[in-house]
């Protein structure tokens, strides 16, 4: 099965001509989607698929190194790469819903993450997984993307958030 690339686009063969196992581009997609989840162990979830640890491994292997050639030779016009993490969105978006958060919210586990210098704590203070984070940013970005009124409240708190800058040091004589 191909996936149709956009006409004028470079881009490399996202069909699913030799993939070991029967793991196609979105079953990988998908099976990486629930094992980030990390409410289940990885066997199980492989098990549920069908596939062993080292089935799962080979197909893995085939699949970034697809994506990895793909990116070689055609660079900003890979499509193989576009096409995997618009599936892996999809499947992990379809795993559970956003966390129910508002704008203001965001803004602020946006500053605490910069902040933190990275997201584990913050998340883990919210009781959050990086999975609902990733979710919860997707939801976000489409959200202040079309959305004039939250763009400028996360805009608003987001800045109300920021740390007061030290006064300048006075220059001497």
């Amino acid at each position: 099965m191909a996936i149709d690339t956009e006409p004028g686009r470079g881009g490399g063969d996202t069909s699913q001509t030799g993939a070991p196992h029967g793991v196609t581009l979105f079953n990988h997609a998908q099976i990486s989607a629930e094992i980030a989840e990390g409410d289940r162990p990885p066997a199980a979830i492989l098990e549920a698929h069908g596939l062993t640890e080292a089935q799962w491994n080979e197909a893995s292997i085939f699949w970034m190194s697809r994506i990895g050639e793909d990116v070689r030779e055609h660079g900003q016009d890979a499509r193989i790469p576009l096409v995997y993490s618009d599936a892996f969105a999809k499947s992990q978006d379809a795993l559970k819903p956003p966390p129910s958060i508002d704008t203001a919210a965001y803004a602020k586990l946006v500053v605490d993450i910069q902040a933190a210098g990275g997201p584990a704590q913050p998340l883990a203070a919210r009781n959050l997984s990086l999975a609902d984070y990733l979710r919860l940013s997707r939801h976000m970005a489409r959200l202040l993307s079309t959305d004039p009124a939250e763009a400028r409240a996360f805009s608003e708190a987001y800045q109300r958030l920021q740390p007061a800058a030290a006064p300048a040091e006075p220059r001497g004589p």
